[in-house]
């Protein structure tokens, strides 16, 4: 980030990035490891059960270290409006690594950020914050 007041104007905790980024770089990789194609996934219905899909299964894993991430309805909306516009209707075949390198300069904590990606890793991070309801949990261990 630019600077530590930055960092603290957004109140944003390094160690929760960290597993915010393992959630968000974990579900783009299992979107596009179980793509078939633009044809078999053309329909609207059918694009929501794929993301849904995957959605559950990096929450699965995320239910592991007692964090639930299932009923989180706006960081479900967030990441399927997202991948929705930037992959699924993309006129073009994207390729992952554009959204690894998309989603490492918002999500790396240690990488200079200017103000709009600042501000789209705040609210990010608020909108994942809200699946973190205890006051003691695993990410105040770390």
């Amino acid at each position: 980030m630019r600077t530590n007041n930055e960092a603290h104007k957004y109140k944003i905790i390094g160690d929760r990035v960290d597993f915010y980024r393992d959630f968000t770089m974990n579900l783009l990789s299992y979107i596009y490891d179980y793509y078939l194609d633009k044809q078999t996934l053309s329909l609207d219905e059918d694009i929501y059960n794929h993301f849904m899909f995957c959605y559950r299964k990096v929450c699965a894993e995320f239910l592991d270290e007692e964090i639930d991430f299932t009923e989180n309805k706006v960081l479900i909306e967030y990441f399927y409006s997202y991948y929705y516009h930037h992959f699924y209707r993309s006129e073009k075949d994207v390729p992952q690594s554009y959204f690894i390198k998309f989603w490492s300069s918002i999500l790396e904590v240690d990488k200079p950020k200017n103000r709009n990606t600042l501000k789209i890793l705040s609210e990010l991070y608020s909108i994942f914050d809200q699946s973190i309801t205890s006051p003691k949990n695993i990410l105040e261990l770390v």
